[in-house]
């Protein structure tokens, strides 16, 4: 390494690393906060799942008949739902109020006579059951599921048994009857698609916010305060003093990005309701060889080059902090942007998603998590970001050659 890049690659890392402030803000509350908020989320939301799963909705019915009585009243459906029954029709206008408060749960209402119609079911006219409940309640909702998922139709295949001779009669064949496993998951394919939900987003922000900052400063702050003025008046060349600036905040990005990864390890095992959609997910069972290693350093540092670039590029432009904020927010929305659109997709990504700068690393994170990243896909991807990283580095280059630009 060229000895002047050196001297300012360790100019600028004794610059971050011996200021206490700007350890703390870069690289600890980071780590803190992350720990702290998604432990919080993960418990509250475990919690929620855990409570939906156990609770026991409450259901008011009008005109219940005394086969479905007799029904609920045994196992495994007397457990499924309390029932209290309505004597007069001057409750239900109440009662409908107080689902609609979320007081209440649901409302059954079987039609009068709804035995006898059955019984009469040769002239056609089917019995009716309405059902009242509320859709932004999740226990109303879960209320009407369950309802009509197992007990309603456990209630028409015994009367359809009833005019066939024999309940056995409902039912044509058997599914997934027996001890043995149906359900053949690859535990580790699992695991990743979980955490394959939120991670690369993480990933993708951190390595952005964790340049973002000390960047922001490295160049534009230095400008603001008068020291970039010097340094260029000195001997350096002026490109030895961008590459040394680019190549150190690369390092900061990344070990920043560590730092927040720590948080979330940290945090995992109260968080992974969140972090992967299941609260029961092992994480032993994610285990990534070398090659996944490997493919996930290189899609990463090269995605840094990128973010690297444009918080360098922006900066010279700015000639205070502040603006320089002001320019890098949009990207900083883009980056956001890119990384959610790649939470929602669930279908095989095509070829040419990879060759989109930033969006096709993410993707490319993603499928790492999933263990379905080929070597042609990270050459891609790693490609683009290289070709995007040179272009970006040109432009900085003519950049600080810029005296209008770097002098104002």
């Amino acid at each position: 390494m060229n000895k002047n890049l050196s001297v300012i690659i360790k100019k600028e890392l004794k610059r971050v690393f011996t200021d206490k402030r700007i350890v703390f803000t870069a690289f600890i509350l980071p780590a803190l906060s992350i720990a702290l908020i998604y432990s919080i989320m993960g418990v509250a939301l475990g919690n929620m799942i855990e409570d939906r799963e156990e609770y026991i909705p409450k259901a008011y019915v009008r005109n219940m008949p005394q086969k479905f009585e007799n029904l609920i009243s045994n196992e495994p459906y007397n457990d499924m739902v309390d029932i209290e029954k309505i004597s007069d029709d001057k409750e239900l206008e109440n009662i409908k109020e107080k689902i609609k408060l979320g007081e209440i749960d649901i409302l059954v209402v079987f039609e009068k006579n709804f035995e006898e119609k059955l019984k009469n079911y040769e002239n056609k006219e089917k019995p009716s059951i309405k059902t009242f409940y509320n859709s932004s309640e999740d226990y109303s909702s879960d209320a009407r599921f369950g309802l009509f998922n197992q007990l309603f139709s456990r209630y028409e295949n015994m009367v359809i048994g009833e005019r066939l001779g024999n309940i056995e009669y409902t039912s044509a064949f058997n599914i997934d009857i027996g001890s043995e496993i149906n359900d053949l998951v690859d535990e580790k394919e699992a695991t990743g698609k979980g955490l394959s939900f939120l991670m690369p987003m993480l990933i993708s922000i951190f390595l952005f916010a964790g340049a973002m900052g000390i960047g922001m400063d490295s160049i534009a702050g230095e400008k603001e305060r008068g020291t970039m003025a010097t340094l260029l008046v000195t001997p350096l060349k002026r490109e030895t003093i961008a590459f040394g600036k680019i190549i150190s905040l690369s390092i900061i990005s990344i070990i920043s990005a560590l730092s927040s990864f720590i948080g979330i390890i940290v945090s995992f095992p109260f968080s992974k309701a969140v972090l992967g959609g299941d609260k029961d997910m092992n994480l032993t069972n994610l285990k990534f060889g070398a090659s996944d290693l490997g493919k996930l350093f290189i899609i990463m540092i090269t995605l840094v080059g990128i973010y690297v670039g444009l918080i360098c590029l922006l900066s010279i432009i700015a000639k205070t902090v502040k603006e320089a904020g002001t320019y890098i927010t949009p990207v900083y929305m883009i980056v956001m942007a890119s990384s959610f659109m790649n939470m929602f997709s669930n279908s095989d990504p095509e070829m040419w998603q990879f060759l989109i700068p930033i969006y096709g690393s993410v993707v490319a994170i993603k499928n790492i998590l999933m263990f379905q990243l080929t070597w042609t896909h990270v050459l891609i991807s790693a490609s683009v970001s290289v070709v995007s990283t040179i272009f970006l580095i040109y432009l900085i280059k003519k950049m600080f050659n810029n005296e209008k630009v770097m002098f104002g």
